[in-house]
């Protein structure tokens, strides 16, 4: 189904069109579940900062991550600005009327990247079709069909709708197969002004790009033929290729990866994986994840780094100045930090953390594959820690997924366990983890933790987050951090060292468990109590060494560079190592 002719704008050229399920802009938008939506935004945020014309394309979820009734829809009108029409997107032969809702992202040197919102709840719609654009990840497997097809369909005829032209675009970025619809119907585009499929291939080849972010099964959507079948246009359908399915099943990952012309993983060691894991066909390149300085950087780290980095606002990588700082002055900065967070997570708690304390840091999507009971699976040992070394406080906080069963099942483990030793440990799980309380918690804690089961971490960003605020990140060596490991140096490993990459290279729980503890009580704080001035230093260089690499400025920057704008002169099948 094409929009009408009207175009909201005049025709203009784009850089780049950035596509994704979630794109977390503000705590009082919570249309996003974690990581994905908090990279999406942050990459946004950095093209403002460059001034590059681009945009984001997302669905409203109006109530959010949590699937259930009892959410409260955020108030999109007092947040958002509606625009003047709607877009027809035909499902199963009936047309879902979608409103669109603008929201700017505004860089630091006052450029605007503005975010649009699909959005289904309209009076003309059914209250199914309503509902399609309410919960993030929500429903059954036919309402999730329905959402995709809404943002990548919807998604080609907004863009058509602002008057952007399509021809006249540098990019097409897909984060994640979410949006893979949107490969299909800029084919559908080319196919009516190109005279053969390889042309029609080629052009898709140079403004087409996908970046896949885990390697879990469950991370690559799947749906079953005969619903995709009854839910797409027939013009649509016959454009769907062969190798886009698992037998009976459409897999949007795959889907993705024919329509682009270049894929990309989050880091080094995913991009191993998916190349054994997955059927590639074209060229991977790794583009290696970050986040944006300015959003995750403390006001009292900030002031200094203003001090001692003073490009460091404009260019992050300037950080790697670090070394100019006085350790005692970082270390003060960090004291405040801290005592933000502590002063913030007794008044919800309850539970009074004491200033004078190593305390822990582990907050994430509460899922089994992140682990997070691994740190308490031996209390009596961390006891035994806080007589003969120091006190010890660890914070918990995140969220699991309604639908999510045994992410449910770790919270209350965390919670029980905290209840059992509160008289010999402060262990405090804070619920409601949104970017607000994240990032008081980066920069609060003492040590950041990590405890994934490799290698299905494919990248994680919290750990980068801490690094920009001098936090030591202790962690099982997957995703990121195998790139910014320097034991003792930069923070710890957790388990297995680097052994080669792929999917053999895999955690063993007992000697992950017994690496952690070993480290915790012997190496780790015994520094923090009997060497404050070397644990001050290696936040230092936690800040010189990962803190200026693992940036969204540095992320974007490569993805110029290396994907951009030389996909143009790319071959389609070509492999680079």
């Amino acid at each position: 189904m094409r929009s009408s002719v009207f175009c909201y704008a005049i025709f203009m050229d784009l850089d780049i069109a950035y596509f994704s399920m979630e794109i977390a802009l503000s705590d009082a938008i919570p249309n996003y579940s974690g990581g994905l939506g908090v990279l999406a935004g942050d990459a946004l945020l950095t093209m403002a900062d460059f001034g590059y014309k681009a945009i984001g394309i997302t669905l409203l979820n109006e109530r959010g991550y949590y699937s259930s009734i009892l959410n409260n829809p955020w108030p999109k009108e007092s947040l958002l600005k509606k625009l003047p029409f709607t877009l027809p997107v035909k499902i199963e032969g009936r047309v879902v009327i979608c409103q669109v809702w603008q929201y700017d992202l505004v860089g630091q040197f006052g450029e605007k990247v503005s975010v649009y919102h699909l959005d289904t709840n309209s009076e003309q719609n059914s209250e199914y079709d309503r509902s399609l654009t309410s919960y993030l990840y929500g429903g059954d497997s036919r309402y999730r069909l329905h959402q995709e097809q809404i943002l990548g369909l919807g998604g080609f005829y907004l863009l058509e709708k602002l008057g952007f032209q399509v021809e006249k675009t540098r990019i097409f970025h897909l984060n994640e197969g979410h949006a893979a619809f949107f490969g299909l119907a800029l084919y559908d585009w080319c196919r009516q002004r190109f005279l053969s499929h390889e042309s029609a291939l080629g052009f898709l080849a140079t403004r087409l790009v996908f970046t896949t972010h885990t390697p879990l099964p469950a991370g690559h959507d799947r749906f079953l033929k005969s619903l995709v079948s009854a839910s797409l246009e027939p013009r649509l359908l016959k454009f769907l290729p062969e190798t886009a399915f698992d037998q009976d099943e459409l897999n949007m990952t795959r889907l993705a990866m024919f329509y682009s012309g270049i894929a990309t993983s989050v880091t080094r060691k995913h991009r191993a994986l998916t190349k054994e894991t997955m059927p590639i066909n074209r060229s991977l390149l790794t583009v290696t994840n970050g986040v944006h300085h300015l959003r995750w950087t403390s006001s009292f780290l900030a002031e200094l780094y203003d001090q001692y980095c003073p490009l460091w606002r404009r260019n992050p990588a300037f950080l790697h100045l670090a070394g100019r700082i006085p350790p005692q002055r970082l270390w003060q900065a960090h004291q405040k930090a801290k005592q933000k967070l502590l002063t913030w997570a007794t008044q919800k708690s309850g539970v009074t953390l004491n200033l004078k304390h190593i305390t822990l840091g582990f907050a994430r999507r509460m899922t089994s594959y992140k682990r997070p009971s691994l740190l308490l699976s031996r209390l009596d040992e961390l006891s035994r820690f806080g007589y003969e070394v120091g006190p010890l406080q660890i914070i918990f906080s995140g969220k699991a997924h309604a639908s999510d069963k045994e992410g449910k099942v770790l919270i209350l483990k965390i919670l029980k366990k905290a209840s059992e030793y509160q008289d010999s440990l402060k262990i405090v799980y804070l619920e409601d983890y949104d970017m607000d309380s994240a990032a008081k918690l980066v920069a609060g804690v003492d040590v950041w933790v990590n405890t994934p089961l490799r290698p299905y971490e494919a990248s994680g960003t919290s750990g980068m987050k801490a690094a920009l605020n001098g936090v030591p990140h202790f962690s099982v060596l997957d995703g990121w951090w195998e790139e910014g490991w320097v034991e003792g140096v930069t923070g710890w490993s957790i388990g297995s060292r680097l052994s080669g990459i792929g999917v053999e290279d895999r955690s063993d729980q007992d000697y992950d468990e017994e690496d952690l503890y070993h480290k915790l009580g012997s190496v780790i704080m015994p520094l923090y109590y009997h060497q404050p001035e070397q644990f001050a230093k290696m936040m230092i260089n936690v800040v010189s060494l990962n803190g200026a690499t693992f940036t969204t400025h540095r992320m974007v920057n490569e993805y110029v560079s290396k994907i951009y704008f030389p996909l143009k002169n790319r071959k389609r099948f070509d492999e680079i190592e």
